[in-house]
């Protein structure tokens, strides 16, 4: 910033306050950066705040999403169903979702036809409500567009998730026009007793496709039969680590959690699954919570003040940057018009007049 700016707090200077008084801020007194909306086009089911959501098939029914949220003591935005091959359209879970106002995601394997897809489109379509479609295709794009055009065709208000994994090498994607979502899986792994992070995987995935927006989709071992070892407290730290992706990357618009549990052969083989201990649940929900309220903004160098009920700046500073203001009782001070404050983060986010 080219000066440093200081200011006010008003009441110091009460007994004036029938003229204007140009006075400056109290030493001591917090600064806030001002930050300003980036030019951003959404699309479809993107919102402002980053969005979270689960796969809890291995925890509870999905008509009790309300006694799964009171144990994170947080709230979802997504559920998330992975469909078998030639399995029913999952109506009872789509209409569990909606009837407590969440938004149901269908998954879809490589192993899906084309007659089966079909179904599922026309299905969506007659409910008639938004929802989220990933299929996750093992980067066979010819396919995924061909199953795309038929959500198009029949189910608009469904948003189209290409997913692959976050392993994976080639950067092709399938047509745009076919793309409203790019979904990273990660699905952990551990060796020698210890998690494999996908963090650098992710972040990397995240920056190549900064121009898109991207779920991811993440499921952290609990359990493998490496060593048939548990790893609750790793699994603890690395579900926050993953999650705080999203205040680094703001194309991220919605952080899953996967949890699952495998057997093979009637044995115990992985298990992310957020009920194997009190403690996993309570990390989940702390992630969780701690996801980003506002995104698409950047930082400027000019800083505010919250006094009282208002945020304030230098009336030169509201000038830079075109804010709409109101008066103060002091010369050199305006009251912001529209904006958002985040006090932990000691942010001001200005918003579109």
């Amino acid at each position: 910033m080219k000066k440093s700016l200081v200011f006010l707090i008003g009441m110091l200077l009460c007994g004036c306050a029938e003229t204007e008084k140009t006075v400056h801020a109290p030493l001591g007194k917090t600064p806030y950066e001002i930050c300003v909306e980036s030019e951003h086009a959404p699309v479809l089911m993107e919102r402002e705040k980053c969005m979270s959501g689960a796969c809890i098939n291995d925890d509870m029914p999905y008509n009790e999403i309300y006694k799964f949220e009171e144990k994170i003591q947080a709230e979802n935005d997504i559920y998330i169903y992975y469909m078998k091959k030639g399995e029913d359209f999952p109506m009872s879970f789509v209409v569990n979702c909606y009837a407590k106002n969440r938004i149901p995601m269908l998954v879809l394997g490589a192993e899906s036809s084309y007659e089966e897809v079909m179904s599922i489109a026309l299905k969506c379509g007659s409910l008639d409500l938004p929802m989220f479609v990933e299929m996750d295709y093992n980067n066979e794009i010819e396919m995924y567009d061909a199953h795309s055009r038929l959500f198009r065709g029949y189910a608009p208000k469904t948003a189209l998730v290409y997913g692959f994994s976050s392993e994976r090498k080639s950067y092709a994607l399938p047509s745009s026009k076919n793309v409203d979502w790019i979904a990273i899986n990660a699905v952990e792994k551990m060796s020698n007793g210890s998690i494999d992070s996908e963090y650098e995987n992710i972040a990397g995935w995240c920056d190549i496709y900064k121009n898109d927006t991207v779920m991811v989709n993440i499921a952290v071992p609990v359990f493998t039969d490496d060593r048939c070892n548990y790893a609750i407290n790793e699994a603890c730290r690395e579900i926050g680590n993953i999650y705080s992706l999203a205040a680094s990357h703001s194309n991220i618009g919605a952080v899953n959690y996967i949890s699952l549990s495998v057997n093979e052969e009637g044995r115990r083989k992985y298990s992310s699954r957020l009920s194997e201990s009190d403690q996993i649940m309570e990390a989940y929900g702390a992630a969780v919570k701690s996801i980003p309220d506002i995104r698409y903004y950047s930082n400027t160098p000019y800083i505010g003040y919250i006094i009282g009920d208002k945020a304030v700046v230098p009336k030169e500073t509201a000038l830079l940057l075109d804010m709409e203001c109101s008066s103060t009782p002091y010369s050199n001070l305006k009251a912001l018009s529209n904006y958002s404050v985040d006090k932990e983060g000691r942010k001001i986010y200005l918003r579109d007049n």
